[in-house]
């Protein structure tokens, strides 16, 4: 384990330079606010109620096709600025906000909040945008999306020419005993007042200064009531085990280490995947989104049949 989460002094040069180089000296714009010309957004149907969708579409792009990008829990499109400074006026890219964000539109007393669903969701949104009727796109998702992306994969609601998951989560992050018995009997209007308490726990032990501005925007933007929900229906997923099912290929990039993201457990994930890559580009948690851009980038500037990016196959390893 230790050799596989290991890269040499030249290839952290080598990753530093290339996160250095996608810094702009200039002010780009909210790529989450249309602007009738290259940002638009999109509220696409599932069931019960709406997901919101942003689409960006430069016009002197460098793609040769789109990205398809699923974030993670709760957090909010100014979050991954860095991700998108890397894109900027480069790369047509999607932007699919699951139905716990505050964004959807869903009935509150209807709604389902499970994995199933949420990953259906990405399925028919990729339907609805006239993706899957494209020869070629990227599916990528760090963290919660990551993992997703996966359970669409397991349960076959979900297709993409390339698959790409960054840090995928393999459970909730939330104390067991919490999801539990205390999410499902407490009321929405308590949870509320519970918001400290909430980013205590979430950030008692954090260190790593953006993961934990990250954490701190996404309780501040909760919608209780779909949290609530959402754990309660996720409370027992569990990835391994069940990754086996996936036969499809499958890019698991690992690049940092934190209070929520440990870097041990990738190996461990795509080992568990029969098609899986696994890509170890090590590199401080402050350039996370930064390389998540890089990543989405490079990938959208090659085809499906090209598989990994060149400059990334020296940071394959073997899980």
């Amino acid at each position: 384990m230790n050799d596989i989460l290991t890269i040499t002094e030249e290839q952290k040069q080598f990753i530093q330079k290339m996160l250095d180089e996608t810094k702009k000296d200039f002010e780009f714009p909210d790529y989450s606010m249309e602007d009738g010309k290259t940002r638009k957004i999109i509220y696409v149907p599932v069931d019960d109620g709406e997901i919101r969708v942003i689409h960006v579409n430069p016009k002197n792009k460098i793609s040769k096709r789109p990205l398809v990008f699923v974030p993670g829990w709760g957090v909010i499109p100014r979050n991954f600025d860095d991700f998108y400074e890397v894109l900027h006026e480069k790369i047509e890219f999607y932007y699919i906000e699951t139905r716990e964000k505050k964004t959807s539109r869903i009935k509150r007393f209807k709604a389902k909040l499970s994995m199933n669903q949420k990953a259906k969701d990405v399925g028919d949104a990729l339907k609805y945008l006239g993706l899957t009727n494209q020869k070629d796109f990227i599916l990528m998702g760090p963290c919660w999306g990551g993992a997703i992306i996966l359970q669409g994969l397991m349960d076959k609601t979900i297709e993409a020419p390339t698959v790409v998951t960054v840090d995928p989560m393999h459970r909730l992050w939330y104390p067991q005993w919490m999801l539990d018995y205390v999410g499902p009997i407490l009321p929405v209007w308590l949870l509320y007042s519970m918001k400290p308490l909430l980013k205590w726990l979430k950030l008692r032990n954090m260190k790593e200064k953006v993961q934990k501005q990250r954490a701190e925007d996404l309780i501040k933007e909760a919608v209780m009531w779909k949290w609530k929900r959402a754990a309660f229906h996720c409370r027992h997923f569990e990835l391994y085990g069940n990754l086996h099912k996936i036969d499809e290929e499958v890019f698991v990039f690992n690049a940092t280490t934190d209070l929520i993201h440990d870097k041990r457990d990738y190996p461990k994930i795509a080992k568990e995947i029969p098609k899986s890559r696994f890509i170890y580009m090590e590199t401080d948690e402050s350039y996370r989104e930064r390389m998540m851009g890089i990543l989405g980038r490079e990938f959208s500037k090659i085809s499906s049949s090209e598989g990994i990016p060149h400059k990334f196959r020296e940071f394959e390893k073997k899980p």
